[in-house]
């Protein structure tokens, strides 16, 4: 496999510890390139900090804890600082999303599905689809909901560490995420039918080009694949 160089535009700081930071793990480990951009300045996410704390306190905070994940991964995260639940497609969105887009020239992006429950999420996705020319993966929504995976990603080697960087957003987590997170990759894990992944993210290709090999993109093992996959209706 091609060394790749992988985008995730998530919209939120911790949006991309819960969607995808297994499969940038997987990435790093083989050898790929990878850089985290975090559109929103996440001031509207007070969590369960005292509202004594003004809204540029969180954005600070937030910043720091996503520093500190982030150096998990190895890598120094992009902020593109737009605010919390303003994020609209306007040419100036646009043109921060487009700018960064050119900087790093990605052979693959992931991003939040454009079905997302929340309006960052959702007109973010629209935002890249419409300045990305490489192909782009959808992540999972929130718990799962409505949203059926194409391709699996077997993160169950990273998933201790994928927990471990969850738990740097300290502001938006008033318990440990451990079941939360533990619960959507487990669910997608047993949609794998392999005994031996424990844990996997689910992703959607963007189908618009033709020739896109999902194969070629994510990071992968080497499994020894059945003779015969059985459909479900033959199956006892």
């Amino acid at each position: 496999m091609r060394q790749l160089k992988v985008v995730a535009m998530m919209p939120h700081p911790d949006d991309m510890e819960i969607l995808v930071a297994g499969t940038l793990l997987k990435y790093k480990a083989q050898g790929h390139e990878v850089h985290v951009v975090i559109a929103m300045d996440g001031r509207r996410g007070r969590g369960h900090l005292p509202d004594s704390v003004s809204a540029e306190e969180i954005v600070s905070i937030r910043h720091a804890e996503a520093r500190r994940s982030c150096a998990m991964l190895g890598v120094e995260p992009i902020f593109l600082d737009l605010e919390d639940h303003r994020l609209i497609e306007d040419r100036d969105c646009y043109e921060k999303v487009i700018t960064v887009m050119e900087q790093l020239t990605p052979d693959v992006i992931f991003t939040c599905a454009p079905n997302d429950y929340h309006n960052d999420h959702r007109c973010l996705s629209r935002l890249v689809l419409n300045s990305a020319w490489a192909p782009v993966f959808f992540a999972d929504t929130a718990c799962g909901v409505d949203f059926n995976p194409d391709y699996y990603v077997d993160i169950t080697e990273f998933m201790e560490t994928k927990l471990a960087m969850a738990r740097q957003h300290q502001s938006q987590f008033s318990e440990d995420p451990k079941e939360m997170i533990e619960i959507v990759n487990r669910f997608r894990a047993l949609q794998c039918r392999r005994q031996e992944i424990r844990y996997a993210e689910g992703f959607r290709l963007y189908k618009r080009f033709e020739w896109v090999k999902a194969y070629e993109l994510l990071p992968h093992d080497d499994y020894e694949l059945p003779e015969k996959i059985v459909p479900t209706t033959e199956r006892n």
